[in-house]
């Protein structure tokens, strides 16, 4: 016999409602099967009242239909109120189970002891409480033992009725007892497992919508803070190291604008992620993140920090038109990846760098190149570009992942002289976001990254 659980069951397993054909009206429906259950319990009642009406109201006969009545008014709430529906059940077997013990007739077997095992039904799979359905399983099987052919057996009134033990009558009803105890509490316990799995999936998918905001975040104070702390770094090493008054004039100038424009992006930033309730305020928020038209103050940013940068880019009519056709992702994708690898060559490279952006076939492509420090003394591939591990690669791949696109990252062909990245990905309208070409899959950068 299985063993009732002491964990709270899960509340959408009790929910009768959502399991049970309903009828009646919409303030008091109740399920089909109490309906027809209540009916036929009826039945029995009018035909325990003929009894009355024909051999007169002899007390036994009347209190035979009593009884029977007050099980066929419980019917009703056996799913509404499934204890108390039971209670009322059981304690009237009990009744009946006395009236058969004193009779001095034979009132032969009433159907309403069926009442009893779709009682234990309903304390077995909709009491809140497990511990209903095994005291209702334990109350069951006594009554089986002391059934109403036992009790017939026993009372001088009817023991001469009968010739047969009621031995078989009594196996009967424990196996009817256990079968509806068992399948109820299969049912119960399906239930409940089909409410945990969707509970721990809604509780995963919640996990990781967190997990994804929070890499977003992630990545966009990265390209944000990084990049301006990176300009501030290298101006402010080439003061230190130059310590004229005019290359500390010029270094404090560059470090002044690059911290007013992260600190400017940051806002924007943080008034984006305020505005994400709402999916309109989030794209306005958004728009200006996403100017297209800001991809030369990149380079003049790189070129403030001491890169010498060898540029080939759309003209301004062309970054114009991109602003209105390219959806609000794959624009804040180009600025972005500009920016990182611009920050990159500046911090990890020996001070030039060339960068192209161009449209072919419907896809943008974007190369930065810049030779790489300290090539000569190592062996390893993407040596001399720094020793930390950073984020600023993976985030970038990240970004390309969502809009379809890829990254290669790593040492160019010719010796390794110099760090390449090449990024490409498509530009459409919003609705072709969702078809992500076969070739997204990015390449396994090496790590190069403030």
């Amino acid at each position: 016999m299985p063993v009732a659980s002491d964990a709270e069951p899960a509340a959408a397993a009790l929910d009768w409602r959502r399991h049970c054909r309903l009828i009646g009206p919409a303030a008091c429906r109740i399920p089909l099967s109490d309906a027809v259950l209540t009916a036929l319990l009826a039945v029995v009642v009018l035909a325990d009242l003929t009894l009355v009406h024909t051999w007169g109201p002899h007390p036994a006969y009347a209190a035979n239909a009593l009884i029977a009545l007050v099980v066929t008014v419980a019917q009703p709430f056996r799913h509404r109120a499934p204890v108390v529906s039971g209670v009322v059940v059981y304690l009237a077997m009990v009744a009946y189970v006395a009236l058969l013990r004193t009779t001095p007739v034979n009132l032969g077997l009433s159907p309403v002891i069926v009442a009893v095992p779709t009682a234990l039904h309903a304390l077995t799979r909709w009491a809140a409480d497990r511990r209903w359905g095994v005291a209702g399983l334990l109350a069951a099987l006594a009554g089986a033992v002391v059934n109403p052919q036992t009790v017939y057996a026993v009372n001088p009134h009817t023991a001469h009725m009968f010739n047969y033990p009621p031995v078989g009558f009594a196996l009967a009803c424990v196996l009817v007892v256990t079968a509806v105890y068992l399948w109820a509490f299969s049912r119960r316990a399906a239930a409940e497992s089909v409410d945990r799995t969707v509970a721990a999936a809604a509780e995963l998918a919640a996990a990781q919508a967190v997990s994804a905001e929070r890499l977003s975040i992630a990545r966009e104070l990265h390209d944000l803070v990084g990049h301006g702390l990176t300009v501030v770094k290298v101006q402010a090493d080439t003061g230190l190291a130059l310590g004229t008054p005019e290359a500390a004039r010029d270094s404090l100038t560059a470090v002044r604008d690059a911290s007013a424009a992260a600190l400017a992006s940051t806002r924007e930033l943080v008034a984006l992620l305020r505005g994400s309730a709402g999916q309109g305020a989030a794209r306005d928020t958004l728009t200006p993140m996403a100017d297209l038209t800001g991809l030369p103050d990149l380079v003049a940013q790189a070129r403030a920090a001491g890169v010498e940068v060898e540029a080939a880019l759309p003209t301004a009519a062309e970054l114009a038109s991109w602003n209105e056709s390219w959806t609000a992702l794959q624009r804040l994708t180009l600025i972005r990846v500009v920016a990182e690898g611009l920050t990159n060559a500046a911090r990890h490279g020996t001070g030039s760098a060339r960068l192209s952006v161009a449209m072919r076939d419907g896809r943008c492509a974007v190369r930065i190149t810049n030779p790489r420090s300290g090539v000569e003394s190592t062996t390893a591939p993407g040596a001399g570009y720094g020793e930390e591990h950073g984020y600023g690669l993976a985030g970038m791949a990240e970004r390309l992942r969502l809009v379809g696109g890829r990254l290669e990252a790593g040492p160019s062909d010719d010796g390794g002289a110099c760090f390449l990245l090449d990024a490409v990905f498509p530009v459409s309208f919003s609705s072709d976001l969702t078809r992500t070409p076969a070739s997204s899959t990015p390449g396994s950068p090496i790590i190069q990254d403030s």
